[in-house]
């Protein structure tokens, strides 16, 4: 239909109101990812039930989908979760992250996560779009940078077949994930045979907005296979 434009005739896009990027960040919070399947696996509802979880711990969380298209159903799900802040790539002047070059997804991710690292907040939490398999997905889990910066991932998946191979991928890129939770958990018997597939936790709505395992989740990686699945 047409271009926005300023009272000086300048087309107006998302790249002139970017925010400032933090370049070295004066603290460093607990950064969990969640990753996922695919789209509909249930990765916005884990992303959001963890942040209620931690902030009924009395924690402070932020949180952020560092991957997608911009739309602000995610992000308001997250800020009524408890987040006290919450941005996507829409807010370092990108509309989409689809078909950017790996660096720069690189960058916008590291650009979200060292502008809420300057909030003193205690845990980040990010919501990486689509599936693991997905070309930009793929290519941020595979950065040694981006990599570097993860304490943890819970990984959503919605069967137990999905939840194998995903971790599995995972694991071959020696990635920390925790624990499963997603649209599988909505199944006893999909929990059960998810738990055999991976060795790991498989934890529901009411395990990730539980206040104490949502923090022992977090703060106590080590020990996060001794979590019940719920």
């Amino acid at each position: 239909m047409g271009l926005f434009a300023d009272a000086e005739g300048r087309i107006i896009n998302l790249r002139r109101f970017a925010i400032p990027v933090e370049q070295r960040p004066r603290h460093t919070p607990v950064v969990i990812a969640i990753a996922g399947t695919s789209m509909n696996s249930g990765k916005t509802t884990t992303a959001s039930s963890l942040v209620h979880g931690l902030s009924r711990a009395g924690l402070r969380v932020s949180a952020a989908k560092v991957t997608g298209t911009g739309s602000g159903g995610d992000l308001w799900s997250l800020v009524d979760a408890g987040a006290e802040k919450v941005l996507d790539f829409t807010d370092m002047g990108y509309a989409t992250t689809a078909n950017l070059e790996p660096l720069e997804v690189e960058h916008v991710a590291l650009s979200i996560i060292n502008t809420l690292s300057s909030d003193l907040v205690d845990v980040i939490i990010i919501e990486i779009a689509d599936g693991v398999l997905q070309k930009e997905t793929a290519q941020l889990l595979s950065s040694p940078r981006f990599k570097s910066r993860l304490n943890g991932i819970v990984f959503a998946a919605g069967d137990a077949m999905g939840a194998g191979a995903g971790v599995r991928w995972l694991r071959e890129r020696d990635l920390p994930i925790m624990a499963v939770s997603g649209v599988v958990t909505t199944s006893p018997l999909g929990i059960r045979e998810t738990e055999d597939a991976t060795g790991l936790p498989v934890l529901g709505i009411a395990s990730l907005m539980d206040p104490v395992l949502a923090a022992k989740l977090c703060f106590s990686l080590p020990e996060a296979a001794a979590l019940t699945a719920g």
